[in-house]
């Protein structure tokens, strides 16, 4: 029964249980367990490697590295593959998401520093029990 004020204990919880299956859903392990319910023969999905974000220090010509991130999916691709699938082929590559230009002091051309990240594409093949 609702309380004054909104829901019950019980619908708060079955709220809870709903997002976090809706959640598990958009993961990639939850993607790669309905791709391989529904039988289908390739599953794919990328997944973000690294980020590398560099600026110019104006005046040297020289380059302040910011943030970089590597990660890990060893864990990940595991669990894929022990739900079914062979991982079959990967590939990278670099998406630029900014770009940052200055003059070049006291001398013609411009230093640039790009941004980006390193993407990883990952091609499962659906392994059929014989």
């Amino acid at each position: 029964m609702a309380g004054i004020f909104g829901k019950s204990e019980e619908e708060r919880e079955i709220q809870k249980v709903e997002k976090e299956k809706r959640a598990w859903l958009q993961s990639p392990l939850g993607k790669a367990t309905v791709a391989k319910e529904n039988g289908n023969g390739f599953f794919e999905i990328e997944l973000e490697i690294a980020i590398s974000t560099r600026t110019v220090v104006f005046g040297s010509g020289d380059f302040a590295f910011g943030k970089n991130k590597k990660s890990d999916y060893t864990e990940l691709l595991s669990q894929i593959e022990s739900i079914g699938w062979r991982l079959e082929h990967v590939g990278y590559y670099f998406m630029i998401t900014g770009e940052e230009s200055r003059d070049k002091f006291l001398a013609s051309g411009q230093h640039t520093a790009v941004k980006g990240k390193t993407m990883g594409v990952y091609l499962f093949r659906n392994v059929v029990d014989s």
